[in-house]
């Protein structure tokens, strides 16, 4: 990989004021691009230690870094000071600084992620474990003309090394002729990285649509909607039954936040191929639990994100666990004996934008099923999920998507050549920054097609100051250790915030002009 940069603010100390810096990681293949101006650099090795250094220079025959400062071992005990020299081989990652504003009483050495209190609302310091985060944003035209939220990409890739790739419906996008136009956005606390974006368009039947199953594209010219919706809830009929603002979210359980619940929907008969259409996305308990263990390793999140980094197999854990527990909707439908049989998933991650899905059911399950009315249970973590619609299709064979590659980027209505070769080449990045907005342009194929979005890349978020307060490097590494129990310890927690969750959420989201915030769900 060649580049990966982070843009995070250093912890502040108190005072009456502040400094706040601006950090970036460098590859160490990349060292030319380190500014010799800056007043420290930091080089990361792949041991995990780490120098910091007041005065430096890059000895560029000797493939050396050399300077004056402090050497930390991997638990951050300083081990020399003076004389410092590195190969720029044993570096993992370089890390500049340069200050914003001028004030007293700052701390620069152990702090790779803080606070950025100075750029939030009231909203965000009223709730921190609620402030806005997504990964890139992408909207588009819909019928009606309006910028519309569509997609949010590799929502999952919090870190480099859980770079992926994401697929995502484009459902509301109505592209006009053959040009179309996605706004790619960065509305959060959060540097992305962005290696590349593809716009994948399927022939769409006529009066039909194309809904994607994994790496699979089906057809589907009817889809029918449920006749009867069930839950602990009450009856959920009239938030399942179409696309469109209503959606069904129960609260969380208060003793474990991986409780399970079901909805039980009815469909009538069909003949055919058929699937469960599934339109859904994330409540914001997945963002309160990923927030509240950055918390928890507080000044030390760094050290944690550049294992992450390096491969390691218990930081990749604990990137994945909490999720694995909260899981996918588990969906299965019941043979003509009453048995539930298992069919598939839906699967997505992200509070912000819907993801529309089909889980196909089996042959061999659909030739057990009643041939009268069919019954659909959904499973699901309660208070994890907002289901927007649930509908049955009559599915017809796969198709192949024509993969799109980006025409043109613009910027403020300027063309963007650079940006546009960052994301052409498969070994780059187009690395944004809060407030960042760049406009994709696709040349689409004749006829009516379906969209994709293809998105690749990862993102790193930026902590809160408020946060740091709670830094418990012993509860950090027992959410490792023990992700269930953690669920059921914060349950209680999360319950007391749970209801004004979304509110603080959307008016904490960063506007496209800088870093000033507001603004309400698109």
């Amino acid at each position: 990989m060649e580049r990966m940069a982070l843009l995070l603010l250093l912890p502040l100390a108190a005072g009456c004021s502040a400094t706040v810096w601006r950090a970036q990681f460098i590859q160490p293949s990349e060292y030319h691009r380190v500014d010799p101006a800056v007043p420290f650099l930091k080089c990361h090795t792949e041991q995990g230690e780490v120098f910091v250094l007041d005065d430096w220079t890059v000895e560029e025959q000797e493939r050396r870094i050399a300077g004056t400062g402090v050497r930390y071992d991997r638990d951050r005990k300083e081990v020399a000071r003076g004389a410092l020299s590195i190969p720029i081989q044993d570096v993992r990652l370089l890390e500049t600084n340069e200050p914003r504003s001028v004030a007293k009483n700052h701390m620069v050495v152990l702090g790779v992620m803080t606070g950025v209190s100075l750029a939030v609302t009231a909203a965000c310091l009223a709730n921190p474990k609620a402030c806005f985060g997504s990964c890139p944003t992408f909207f588009a035209l819909d019928e009606a003309g309006d910028l519309a939220l569509q997609a949010e990409g590799f929502s999952a890739s919090v870190a480099r090394s859980l770079e992926a790739t994401d697929v995502d419906a484009l459902y509301t996008a109505r592209p006009e002729g053959r040009r179309f136009e996605l706004l790619m956005t960065n509305d959060a606390l959060e540097t992305h990285a962005v290696r590349s974006v593809r716009v994948l368009a399927a022939p769409r039947p006529e009066g039909g649509r194309v809904f994607r199953a994994g790496e699979s594209f089906y057809p589907a010219r009817l889809v029918l909607p449920p006749v009867e919706c069930r839950s602990g809830q009450g009856d959920c009929l009239a938030a399942v039954g179409s696309v469109d603002a209503l959606e069904y979210l129960s609260p969380a359980d208060p003793e474990y936040l991986a409780a399970r619940e079901t909805v039980e929907l009815d469909f009538p008969f069909l003949e055919g191929s058929t699937g469960i259409v599934i339109a859904g996305r994330n409540s914001l308990l997945n963002t309160y639990l990923f927030y509240q263990v950055l918390a928890y390793m507080g000044l030390r999140a760094g050290d944690w994100l550049i294992e992450l980094d390096r491969g390691d197999a218990k930081a990749i854990e604990l990137a994945s666990g909490v999720g694995r527990l909260l899981g996918a909707v588990e969906v299965s439908v019941q043979d003509r004996d009453g048995r539930w049989v298992p069919i598939g998933s839906f699967h997505e991650v992200g509070p912000i934008a819907r993801e529309v899905q089909v889980v196909p059911i089996p042959p061999d399950v659909a030739a057990q099923l009643p041939s009268e009315r069919w019954r659909v249970r959904l499973t699901l973590a309660r208070g994890n999920w907002k289901i927007d619609f649930a509908g049955l299709a009559v599915l017809e064979p796969p198709v192949s998507p024509a993969a799109i590659p980006l025409a043109d980027v613009t910027r403020g209505g300027h063309t963007e050549p650079e940006a546009l070769r960052l994301l052409l080449d498969p070994d780059a990045y187009l690395v944004t920054y809060p407030g960042d907005a760049y406009t994709l342009h696709f040349e689409l194929p004749e006829g009516d097609s379906e969209l994709f979005l293809e998105s690749r890349g990862y993102y790193y978020e930026w902590m809160r100051r408020e946060w740091l307060t709670e830094e418990d490097q012993g509860l950090a590494a027992r959410a490792l250790a023990d992700p269930e129990a953690t669920l059921r310890r914060l349950a209680p927690e999360y319950k007391k915030i749970e209801g004004r969750m979304e509110e603080y959420f959307w008016k904490s989201r960063v506007d496209r002009r800088g870093l000033a915030v507001g603004g309400g769900a698109p």
